[in-house]
């Protein structure tokens, strides 16, 4: 097993770190010393010796807008908010996860900031000691409203998606969007401080190919950062396809890879490869004398699941340790049954310790027998984004 090396700025170690497993799960025990400070840092390494650290967290399965890749044409049957997670839950569930390792949260939904009072659970979260980074995820038709409110309760970053810049394009994919009011959302979080800011696009071929040249020059003069990602098989590509008039509704009409959208970056101006962290899940550049970035993620044409530092939390409490997994721990449940902190997180690593080597979507090459990605016989799981805060 390959350990990941320390890097604490300003601290130092008090003793050498110990090594205890658990299960089968292992942890790297740092204590730590720094001024008028003694604590004790976890590192919570899974079966295939990857450190998990980040939890994305779905407030709520309900969003205003109905993105074809996203949510099903039949639509979904939305959760009773009494089958939600409240703030409180959500609270001791990310409490109880810091304590065994996870140092990023990403608040996911649906539509996050359709959920009331979503800057007062932004604020909460910011009290963990040890949770060092909360981050969202927004369609970004809200975020003109709520800008200021959520950067005043502490969130350090922000991701929008956007795929695309055209207004009845925009209008078709998002089935009733309003184009403007997104544009105006970028405007108002970047002048509350919310930068660097990122633009998560979801390739579709044929219907936003001609408009990639265009999102990149979204990053020349402002910190803005756009994420290219390659579109996954959810189950939804026939339906997505029809909707925009897209060949004849397979996957392969539809898909289109992040090295081809590289290659077009490549006419807007010369790419600066930017250093990234071993588990970030994008290849990301510089467009020479640009302010932003671009990135390139490829879940299907490379995957990157060696590196895999995630769970998912659903708003109605199942925890995921793959998105493309319907294996799922009810931490929910926990509640119901008056479960301690301790038991909580003890559920918590029963669901790392399940965490599979890969994914199971098939992966998009010319000879799929050749894909180690899918074991002989697994089939891949079909699922709707919107339920899952993917």
């Amino acid at each position: 097993m390959t350990l990941p090396p320390l890097f604490w700025k300003g601290v130092s170690l008090s003793r050498k770190p110990t090594f205890q497993i658990c299960g089968k799960l292992a942890f790297l025990i740092y204590p730590l010393y720094a001024p008028g400070v003694k604590a004790i840092w976890r590192k919570m390494i899974d079966s295939f010796g990857r450190e998990i650290d980040y939890l994305r967290i779905s407030v709520t399965d309900r969003c205003n807008l109905r993105c074809v890749y996203c949510m099903p044409a039949h639509g979904i049957i939305h959760k009773q908010p009494s089958d939600i997670l409240s703030f409180e839950q959500i609270y001791s569930i990310v409490k109880a996860a810091v304590g065994l390792g996870i140092r990023k949260v990403r608040i996911t939904g649906g539509e996050p900031l359709v959920r009331k009072d979503l800057p007062a659970l932004i604020a909460e979260l910011k009290t963990i000691n040890g949770l060092k980074e909360i981050c969202l995820t927004t369609n970004g038709i809200y975020l003109s409203e709520y800008a200021l409110a959520i950067k005043e309760a502490g969130l350090d970053r922000i991701n929008i998606s956007l795929d695309s810049l055209n207004k009845e394009k925009f209008r078709k994919i998002t089935q009733g969007g309003n184009l403007e009011m997104v544009l105006s959302g970028i405007d108002r979080a970047l002048a509350a401080g919310l930068a660097p800011l990122k633009i998560n696009n979801v390739l579709l071929k044929d219907f936003n190919t001609d408009e990639i040249a265009d999102f990149a020059n979204l990053t020349k003069a402002r910190p803005l950062h756009v994420r290219f990602i390659e579109y996954m098989p959810t189950g939804l590509h026939g339906f997505c396809a029809d909707v925009l008039g897209l060949g004849h509704g397979s996957y392969d009409d539809i898909f289109l890879s992040a090295q081809e959208a590289k290659n077009i970056c490549r006419s807007v101006g010369e790419l600066e490869p930017v250093e990234q962290g071993t588990a970030d899940t994008a290849e990301v550049f510089k467009i020479r004398g640009f302010l932003g970035s671009v990135g390139f993620i490829s879940p299907i044409s490379r995957p990157f699941c060696a590196s895999c530092n995630k769970l998912r939390l659903t708003s109605e409490g199942r925890l995921r340790n793959c998105l493309h997994s319907s294996k799922t721990i009810d931490l929910k449940k926990a509640f119901a049954n008056n479960n301690s902190q301790d038991e909580l997180a003890a559920l918590i690593q029963e669901a790392i310790s399940l965490k599979p080597e890969f994914h199971n979507l098939p992966g998009h090459h010319k000879d799929e027998k050749n894909n180690p990605l899918v074991p002989i016989g697994l089939e891949a799981e079909n699922f709707s984004m919107c339920q899952i805060g993917g």
